[in-house]
């Protein structure tokens, strides 16, 4: 995974809306998706609404409220993963980041499951266990992923599938 880019919190307009000043060279533009990661919480799917230079306004999302104004934090851009699979036919998944990331499970344009990674440690699913396949019913069509590391950390998402 890509590097999230660094910044401050620098107007908080209201639990779900913003300004953050990012370091130059973001690469973040109007309309882009993002994810927002600081010390303690996260934001999923935020769209930005603008950007003059390194002021990337943003809004929207489902996560956490945002933090105090001054707050630091990272954003990074979802990256789209291509997939096709029959969520019925899993006999186990997982996921496991060397940073703290965030993955979700889409079919076509509904999100179908939403995973928080904690670095370096695996999230899995197993058939036969006590849990329900968290995909049943769904066909995924793309994944969606992004991480809140200033480093560039690998990611990995395994699945088994029966398709006899």
């Amino acid at each position: 995974m890509p590097t999230a880019k660094t910044g401050t919190l620098t107007t908080r307009t209201s639990d779900t809306a913003g300004v953050a000043t990012l370091e130059a060279g973001h690469g973040i533009i109007v309309s882009d998706v993002v994810d927002v990661y600081w010390t303690g919480g996260r934001r999923y799917n935020v769209n930005v609404t603008a950007v003059n230079v390194n002021d990337v306004t943003f809004s929207g999302g489902t996560g956490d409220i945002l933090p105090a104004q001054s707050t630091a934090l990272t954003m990074m851009k979802q990256k789209t993963i291509d997939t096709d699979f029959v969520g019925n036919l899993l006999v186990a998944i997982g996921a496991l980041c060397a940073a703290r990331a965030h993955i979700s499970f889409y079919e076509t344009a509904t999100l179908r499951l939403a995973v928080d990674l904690t670095a370096n440690e695996l999230w899995f699913w197993v058939n036969g266990g006590t849990a329900a396949n968290p995909l049943a019913g769904a066909s995924v069509t793309h994944i969606v992923a992004s991480q809140a590391g200033t480093v560039e950390a690998s990611l990995k998402i395994g699945a088994l599938y029966n398709s006899a």
